[in-house]
């Protein structure tokens, strides 16, 4: 017979006691790389446009143009601060804790996210590392599990990924010896 009784909220043990995992710390200056790179081909555009008005025959243009770019500019001055300022408050109040029967990973500054993810409902795993990532020797970890798309953690030590997608692996077999064993 099926029994399913009510857990009371005080056993409920809180996400706040968990011992949570920081991101690897190369990770911000690795956020930032990729946003600066991003601000410098914003600037191209802006100097580039710039020397439009600048060198163009027109005696109108330069003085139409002008607000617009002050904008650009203000917009890639802003962008430049935000690139720098945004991952070094950010990937502190990230964090990844793997327990027994499943994974946690956190995320989030103003709205913060928490996934879990239970080993039984886990298909395969994945490290992804890209060119910034190898520069800078982080990995990302991805776990699929069955119906749905992939939960990525990223951030982490290439070593540090390869260890959790291993041991993530380890427990999809013990989970599934566990499930083929109370099936029979």
């Amino acid at each position: 017979m099926f029994d399913n009784p009510q857990v009371a909220s005080v056993s409920i043990p809180a996400a706040e006691a968990l011992d949570w995992e920081s991101l690897h710390p190369r990770y911000v200056r690795r956020l930032q790389a990729a946003a600066l790179i991003r601000v410098a081909v914003l600037t191209v555009v802006a100097v580039g446009a710039q020397i439009l008005v600048l060198l163009s025959d027109s005696e109108a243009l330069p003085t139409i143009a002008f607000w617009p770019l002050c904008v650009l500019w203000a917009a890639v001055g802003l962008f430049g601060v935000k690139a720098l300022a945004w991952p070094a408050i950010a990937v502190p109040r990230c964090g990844y804790a793997v327990r027994e029967k499943d994974i946690l990973y956190r995320s989030g500054v103003l709205w913060r996210t928490v996934r879990v993810v239970p080993f039984s409902r886990v298909q395969h795993t994945r490290t992804d590392s890209g060119l910034l990532d190898r520069r800078f020797g982080l990995a990302s970890l991805t776990v699929f599990p069955a119906g749905a798309g992939g939960h990525k953690i990223p951030g982490l030590g290439a070593d540090t990924a390869e260890n959790l997608r291993a041991y993530v692996s380890a427990r999809i077999e013990a989970e599934k010896a566990e499930a083929a064993g109370d099936g029979s």
